[in-house]
């Protein structure tokens, strides 16, 4: 089980990181979903689960991500979970834009956050490349660390996305701890 206070404050940083995000380079699927009486697109990456992580479930349906946690914790009582987003861009944006989207999400969610541009990471056979940033903010309770990798993808049909993989800690010490697994799956992408 997890609370809905957690649920939410995930739900509104993936809302402000849905504003911004679109595709990478890597097999972006497309599935249908019902939701309010209707059918709604949900999309999925090609994630590489890493060892001592698993899918929960439930939290992934309702914020429709693939949310990690480590095996031995629940979503509540996890110090570090890992997500992966995919958005549409029917656009076709830049990266860029994204990326700036996402700088100015951190700066309204905390006005002394750090952020940082990190050495980009390739993907599994110099596919997709990930921009990465480090954000953080060590006053807030939950989410003030966290690692966000950006690239662009696309599907089958050569449709366009952005892929968002996040490591988000609620300490400094959480997320060194979670960062080998996290890197895992950008190298696996």
């Amino acid at each position: 089980m997890w609370s809905s206070h957690a649920a939410r404050r995930f739900g509104f940083a993936i809302a402000c990181l849905f504003a911004a995000i679109v595709p990478a380079k890597a097999e972006v699927e497309k599935f249908m979903r019902h939701c309010n009486m209707a059918l709604c697109p949900y999309f999925h990456a090609s994630t590489t689960v890493p060892e001592g992580w698993a899918e929960h479930k439930e939290a992934s349906a309702e914020l429709k991500v693939q949310m990690l946690v480590p095996k031995d914790k629940t979503f509540d009582d996890a110090p570090a979970k890992i997500y992966t987003l995919v958005r549409y861009n029917p656009e076709k944006k830049p990266l860029a834009e994204i990326v700036r989207t996402t700088y100015q999400d951190w700066r309204e969610r905390d006005k002394n956050a750090k952020v940082a541009k990190l050495a980009d990471v390739p993907g599994a056979g110099g596919k997709a490349v990930f921009e990465r940033h480090s954000f953080e903010a060590p006053k807030q309770k939950e989410q003030g660390f966290e690692l966000t990798s950006l690239t662009v993808d696309t599907d089958k049909d050569g449709n366009s996305y952005f892929v968002a993989v996040v490591l988000s800690a609620n300490s400094k010490a959480a997320l060194n701890a979670a960062e080998a697994a996290y890197l895992s799956i950008l190298k696996a992408y």
